[in-house]
């Protein structure tokens, strides 16, 4: 049962009991209130302890703004936070206001088009950039690529592997044309099905150089550690052997 918060123009808000309020987005909910720590803890957690020294991380599309509020937790690190829409941030600000920290001085939101962005971002800027929204645009990801310095990792959205193989597969082989090791990680969605990220890096391998240490003090989380990391890495066989050469570990 789902009663409608907000309803403006692409832009959903539904409360829902079991799930507390959910974001959708053009038809598509993206946010649920309840288990976005999953996601969030998963997309940001995962490369910032793969990477021996984060300092400066950019965040593409505020969908899942937990993500940031994730990336923070690591006060070793600056921010920056592309969004095309301000009014969806003022969304979260309203409806979601405990989502993220907005006054961390850390945080710099930047109301811009992703890809704008990052064709005009200089090079060798970031240590991890982060694409909070499925792309296989081949330009887009050489430019994070060209702005991430020479041992910085990327992290893209991809799909479930029985809901859609062959775009996993694609987002694979772009990732692959710029970067030396493309790995998929699974976590769980709030409707406890397996979802696939995808990490590209430049040097560090996701699961050899994990920094210990750090994946396991990182204060309140509620899903991810240093076992989790390493576990959301194994793949069956069967999926083994239909990457191929895509799958470069």
């Amino acid at each position: 049962m789902r009663n409608t918060v907000l309803e403006e123009n692409n832009i959903k808000i539904y409360e829902s009991k079991e799930f507390g309020k959910i974001l959708n987005l053009e038809n598509k909910d993206i946010f649920c209130q309840k288990y976005e720590f999953i996601y969030s803890e998963m997309m940001a957690h995962v490369p910032i302890c793969t990477h021996k020294e984060p300092k400066r991380v950019l965040i593409l599309s505020s969908s899942y703004i937990g993500v940031a509020r994730e990336v923070l937790r690591h006060k070793e690190i600056n921010l920056d936070l592309i969004e095309k829409d301000e009014k969806l941030i003022d969304i979260f600000k309203q409806y979601f206001p405990n989502i993220c920290d907005f006054s961390d001085e850390r945080l710099n939101i930047v109301i811009d088009d992703e890809k704008e962005f990052v064709s005009d971002a200089k090079e060798k800027t970031y240590d991890i950039v982060l694409v909070n929204k499925k792309s296989v645009d081949k330009t887009f990801y050489a430019h994070i690529s060209r702005i991430l310095k020479d041992d910085g990792l990327v992290v893209a959205v991809g799909s479930s592997w029985q809901k859609d193989f062959s775009s996993n597969k694609e987002i694979m082989k772009v990732l692959g044309e710029s970067f030396k090791i493309v790995m998929p990680y699974r976590f769980e969605n709030y409707l406890n099905c397996n979802y696939n990220l995808f990490l590209g890096s430049k040097f560090y391998h996701p699961t050899a150089d994990i920094i210990l240490q750090r994946a396991d003090l990182i204060d309140d989380l509620k899903y991810y550690n240093s076992d989790i990391h390493k576990a959301s890495f194994t793949l069956p066989e069967y999926i083994k052997k239909e990457l191929g050469s895509l799958y470069k570990w």
